[in-house]
């Protein structure tokens, strides 16, 4: 009886190191790492987000970036609408559309970009673009951060250990898995890009007015002056 009762003993113990093993080897989730680079300069630039998923089995996935951005940075609708016509990347927004805003009038977006992964990697990009600002007495640079983004992967076959997203994710992206699942990562650089943006000095506003008008001024003369000395020539050409 007690060899029987040690033979048990000793199964479910093989039994269960053989299922915690499985378990580390399956169960323990995705591990993902995204690189930043910049492109670009002034008030536009392009965001390119490199992602590295380590522990991915699943083939057919799809990856992709959400971000919500503030008012103070855009993309542009008919832009993306562009590249996602010619197959060059698939990017979509929800929020506001009017690109003429300046930053305190506009309303905010989130954007998603999405790609399919290929040998664990996947790369996304993002054209993004400052919104102008209303001058202010000091003048000078304001900095805009852009936002921490959220990784997702969707894929045919389940993706264990990690939660169905409830991010309002844009078409057409959403509709390129059935779930989409927050994938947790490290950043190989800064987590957050920090995006200076020029604005105006108000204390100067007077000067430039009047400037701007003194030029006009002159501008006009020169002008008048021009069809004034032209219309003479002809005149003393006919006669």
């Amino acid at each position: 009886m007690t060899v029987r009762v040690s033979e048990l003993n000793f199964s479910q113990i093989v039994t269960t190191l053989i299922l915690w093993t499985r378990c580390v080897q399956i169960c323990k989730g995705i591990e993902a790492e995204i690189k930043l680079d910049v492109e670009g300069s002034g008030f536009h630039r392009t965001l390119i987000y490199h992602a590295y998923f380590k522990d991915l089995i699943n083939n057919n996935c799809q990856a992709a970036i959400y971000i919500e951005l503030p008012s103070a940075l855009y993309v542009n609708v008919d832009e993306i609408a562009e590249l996602r016509r010619k197959g060059t990347s698939t990017i979509c927004s929800i929020g506001e559309t009017d690109v003429e805003l300046f930053a305190e009038k506009a309303g905010r977006q989130n954007v998603t970009t999405c790609a399919p992964v290929s040998s664990s990697l996947s790369t996304l990009m993002i054209p993004l673009h400052q919104r102008y600002r209303y001058a202010r007495e000091t003048g000078g640079y304001v900095d805009v951060i852009v936002p921490e983004p959220k990784l997702l992967l969707g894929c045919r076959e389940r993706v264990r250990d990690h939660r169905v997203s409830k991010l309002d994710l844009c078409e057409p992206c959403v509709n390129l898995a059935i779930k989409w699942r927050e994938i947790p990562y490290r950043m190989s650089n800064d987590r957050t890009y920090v995006w200076p943006i020029p604005v105006g000095n108000s204390s100067i506003s007077t000067f430039v007015t009047y400037g701007t008008l003194l030029a006009t001024i002159i501008g006009a003369i020169f002008i008048a002056n021009a069809i004034r000395t032209n219309i003479s020539k002809n005149h003393s050409k006919q006669d």
